[in-house]
């Protein structure tokens, strides 16, 4: 018990231990903050179908961006969206029509694969120091060799050979410190292993496994387009609109024919019938007034 709390007082184990705890310790609040901000968007995400994302976009909008995991990814996600399923016609202030352009496609789609955007190096990384938990191991295996050999070079300083007692007092030193040296290494490279193996396993089971339901998630929500279906609805819009066009184009000679039809049969003929009404009802009267001649010629 003794020789243990030597150990542990020694400087080069506590650093060892200490470097250990500190790089565990940051390391596994990172992770499991990531992992409980990937996993509470993944709850608020369940919610949304590829059907209801069209009118609720708004509120995704907002989910996206309100989380710190997804606030930059999507930001630059937004650039990608093609809304391209109808075509909107506004008749008139309080009244708009929607037109079916595309029958392959529905909702919302992107020009790019949802991985692109989100991804590890995206909602993981810039969370903590990739760069620092990185070298935790090449910093503890590297403990392990500089603590042993400057534990062996303080142990030899320590032997002194000019008497018999002195001889005896300070091989049993000796003897301590290089067990401690030994026990260095041992502790420096079982320390390298756990890390390194605590790291992988919560970093593939807490972390990596919410990214990828997340990415599963969004790739769910959105068709992506490729540039040439992307032609393909264009050249179809065009189209339409062409047809459209030609068949207005038509109908503008037959139209206006109607039109004049019309107004003359609803609007110049009673008109005319009223006015000839009115020149004969006057044509009489100047007849009674004037005896038998017809002041008019008798043109009516």
């Amino acid at each position: 018990m003794e020789f243990v709390m030597k150990c542990l007082k020694d400087p080069p184990v506590l650093i060892i231990i200490t470097t250990f705890w500190g790089g565990m310790i940051y390391t596994m609040s990172k992770y499991f903050w990531v992992s409980k901000n990937l996993k509470k968007l993944l709850v608020e995400l369940e919610t949304f179908t590829k059907s209801n994302l069209s009118y609720r976009f708004e509120e995704f909008k907002q989910i996206m961006l309100s989380n710190p995991c997804t606030k930059h990814p999507f930001e630059d996600f937004q650039d990608s969206l093609i809304y391209s399923d109808t075509l909107a016609f506004q008749e008139s202030e309080d009244k708009i029509e929607y037109e079916n352009v595309s029958e392959s496609v529905s909702g919302i789609q992107t020009s790019t694969d949802i991985p692109y955007y989100f991804n590890e190096e995206s909602m993981v990384y810039p969370f903590y120091n990739k760069g620092f938990v990185a070298t935790l191991p090449e910093l503890l295996t590297g403990f392990g060799p500089l603590f042993t050999f400057l534990k062996i070079a303080t142990a030899f300083g320590l032997l002194d050979f000019s008497t018999a007692e002195t001889i005896t007092h300070t091989v049993a030193e000796f003897v301590a410190d290089m067990q401690i040296a030994a026990i260095c290494s041992v502790l420096a490279v079982g320390s390298c292993l756990t890390f390194t193996i605590t790291d992988r396993l919560v970093t593939a089971i807490v972390v990596m496994s919410s990214c990828h339901k997340v990415q599963a998630k969004l790739a769910s929500l959105f068709n992506v387009v490729t540039t040439e279906s992307f032609m393909i609805d264009l050249l179809k819009t065009s189209k339409i609109q062409n047809h459209e066009n030609g068949t207005i184009l038509k109908s503008i000679p037959k139209s206006f024919a109607n039109t004049v039809q019309k107004d003359l049969a609803n609007v110049i003929m009673p008109y005319l019938d009223s006015l000839i009404f009115g020149v004969n009802t006057l044509n009489d009267t100047m007849s009674k007034k004037g005896g038998d001649g017809d002041e008019l010629g008798g043109l009516f």
